[in-house]
């Protein structure tokens, strides 16, 4: 059984009140109960708590308690209430379901396919010849490997995933349910006489590096020539597209339904809100940021903050947008003298 003890110690909290409450679950600071756990990082958060009846709660130095009974109700203080989550997430997470192990009968594995120990190969899935699955992998139901594709050691490809023809995936990755890795380029050219359009063949591939997620529904394309590159640690949301020959560094957060175009280089650690559009060719700086929404029409240096349609430095974006409102509000008399003259 887990105490706040216990969790005060896992996370290297300092407890304040009772260290045998006991904690045998997890809850939002507004619908917890006596035994559950909660998380409090912020005063929206703390007035929930006050008013709430979770016994145990992690709180961030710092942030303020409206009431708090020591002797009823145990506060652990750390650091980062955020990052104190993540421990004990993990110790009450069962682990995310996985494919029965060894091959199911329904699956089609090519004979020229390797598949390493300890893989899991789900109902309905396809391995095609010269695939390489790895050590303790899984391959979920209905997910398909075309002629070459490599899946990691303990990486996981979710229901309905495709990783097409040579393309790689390293090790620990997590490709979510319906993602396509290696569809072509949307590449097209008017023919000659201008009464067609023809199609670009890709013969490149698609490289995922370690530790990479990318979420439901994501789509990756082939590079033209050579590869699109998707570098170490980087996560990617659900509805994501990364054009051919795109290049993203490593540790990047990219948020759902962002368009990369072709041939953009994203720098290491780079973090893109949701739905942010950016032109093909363009350079992002390591450690930039982007706002959600934000249309990325020129380069962005280094560590920079950008927003906006188009994007252009954050403060610019936030005065331009400051301005407009005002002349919308300054606007109305001025219509109105206009219409009484």
């Amino acid at each position: 059984m887990h105490t706040s003890g216990s969790i005060a110690q896992l996370v290297g909290g300092t407890l304040r009140g009772p260290v045998d409450r006991p904690v045998h679950g997890l809850a939002a600071a507004g619908d917890a109960g006596p035994e559950q756990l909660t998380f409090v990082g912020d005063l929206v958060n703390a007035n929930r708590w006050a008013q709430g009846s979770a016994g145990t709660a992690i709180v961030a130095r710092g942030v303020e308690l409206p009431a708090h009974d020591a002797a009823v109700r145990a506060v652990i203080e750390v650091e980062n209430a955020d990052l104190a989550m993540i421990p004990v997430l993990e110790l009450f997470f069962t682990g995310d379901p996985l494919p029965a192990a060894g091959i199911d009968p329904t699956a089609r594995v090519h004979p020229a396919a390797r598949i390493g120990p300890g893989a899991r190969i789900g109902p309905g899935a396809v391995v095609s010849a010269g695939c390489t699955v790895g050590e303790d992998a899984s391959v979920h139901a209905n997910a398909v490997l075309y002629e070459g594709a490599s899946v990691g050691p303990r990486t996981i490809v979710h229901a309905g995933a495709v990783i097409r023809e040579r393309c790689t995936v390293g090790a620990r990755c997590i490709v979510g349910a319906n993602a396509v890795i290696g569809g072509d380029g949307f590449g097209y050219r008017a023919s000659a006489d201008g009464r067609s359009v023809l199609r670009i063949p890709h013969l490149g591939n698609v490289v995922i590096e370690d530790d990479v997620e990318l979420g439901s529904g994501c789509m990756v394309d082939r590079g033209k020539f050579g590869a699109t590159r998707i570098g170490a640690g980087s996560k990617l949301d659900n509805l994501c597209q990364v054009g051919h020959n795109v290049v993203i560094g490593r540790m990047c957060m990219i948020s759902g339904q962002t368009g990369i175009a072709g041939s953009t280089v994203v720098g290491d650690g780079v973090q893109m809100g949701g739905g942010v559009g950016i032109a093909p060719h363009m350079r992002i700086g390591a450690g930039a940021r982007i706002a959600a929404r934000a249309a990325v029409m020129c380069e962005i240096p280094a560590g920079e903050t950008w927003g906006g349609y188009p994007a252009q430095e954050i403060r610019g974006a936030l005065r331009e947008e400051a301005a407009l409102r005002k002349l919308a509000a300054n606007a109305k008399p001025l219509l109105k003298q206009l219409k009484d003259a």
